[in-house]
């Protein structure tokens, strides 16, 4: 199966990426596409599509102009690299939307409230 050119949010991540976008600074909803991301990765959350990915629908941006550089791509290879080494946009689609979605009900649930509780936490040196 070939690499995707476009990648998607689903309606339940874009709904996700509009909310955030209402209370926390960003330039655009791609920023909160790339955190969505992270945040999967950071949960270490599976490749699998299951109920956290949602339903197609919501915007669609270029793989290009969402992965400027190819970190994410190169960020798949390290944390997913046997489920992910011939399709890194296909694991970014994926890890972007659950992520988003987990994000959301987090929100929603009083796990996570700023930015700030994003941050690992670590001692003064």
């Amino acid at each position: 199966m070939a690499d995707l050119k476009n990648i998607a949010l689903t309606i339940e991540a874009e709904r996700v990426a509009v909310e955030l976008a209402r209370g926390f600074p960003a330039t655009d909803r791609m920023d909160f596409a790339r955190l969505g991301f992270a945040y999967a990765v950071r949960e270490g959350m599976s490749l699998e599509r299951d109920g956290h990915f949602g339903n197609r629908g919501g915007s669609n941006y270029n793989s290009a102009g969402i992965d400027v550089g190819g970190s994410m791509a190169e960020a798949v290879s390290i944390f997913y690299p046997d489920e992910a080494s011939s399709e890194p946009y296909r694991a970014i689609e994926t890890l972007m939307n659950k992520g988003l979605v987990v994000l959301g009900e987090h929100l929603e649930q009083g796990i996570i409230g700023s930015i700030g509780d994003l941050m690992p936490e670590h001692s003064p040196s």
